[in-house]
């Protein structure tokens, strides 16, 4: 494991169990940049989507404190906190499970049995290390989740432009109330 990918982990670890007291859930750690200024990011969630300005602003703060406690970082370093947005990639299980009857887009690393490694349709359910998948035009698949190179939700911009939440299943809905 490189020292960065150790310094991702140390910062994730102390990182984590203040988020959950937050409410807020870490998605991802990146450090990037050069070593004299390094960056690091921390991309955070609220389960069920939605963190506001003034969390973000709450865990950046509790984030720093904790960090330079610990002296994960000897030197300078800059703190970025960042909501992942609507569009966000789906890196683990739990965000497959969270995102069941949803529409996605998802490449493999491996062909399927059908010789496909990029499909766009419907999560139709998770069980275990399987993701049940029903693409486009085609009959369903069941993806393992370690076969999964990379997943992004199928997002209805226009609706949400003409001012529609998309609904649970994706697709969308009325008008705002």
């Amino acid at each position: 494991m490189s020292r960065r990918q150790q310094a991702e982990e140390a910062a994730g670890a102390i990182a984590a169990p203040i988020l959950a007291g937050l409410g807020l859930e870490l998605i991802e750690v990146a450090l990037s940049g050069p070593g004299r200024s390094p960056v690091l990011r921390f991309t955070l969630d609220r389960p069920g989507g939605g963190v506001t300005v003034d969390e973000l602003q709450a865990a950046s703060e509790a984030i720093e404190t904790a960090i330079e406690v610990a002296e994960v970082f000897p030197g300078r370093y800059s703190l970025e906190v960042s909501s992942p947005g609507i569009d966000r990639p789906w890196k683990r299980l739990e965000d497959f499970a969270r995102h069941v009857g949803e529409r996605a887009s998802l490449k493999t690393f491996a062909p399927l049995p059908d010789g496909r490694r990029t499909l766009t349709g419907r999560v139709t359910a998770v069980d275990g290390g399987v993701v049940r998948f029903e693409p486009d035009g085609g009959e369903p698949v069941a993806i393992e989740f370690a076969n999964i190179a990379s997943a992004r939700p199928e997002v209805d911009w226009a609706a949400l432009l003409r001012g529609r939440k998309p609904s649970p299943a994706g697709e969308s809905g009325g008008p705002r109330q």
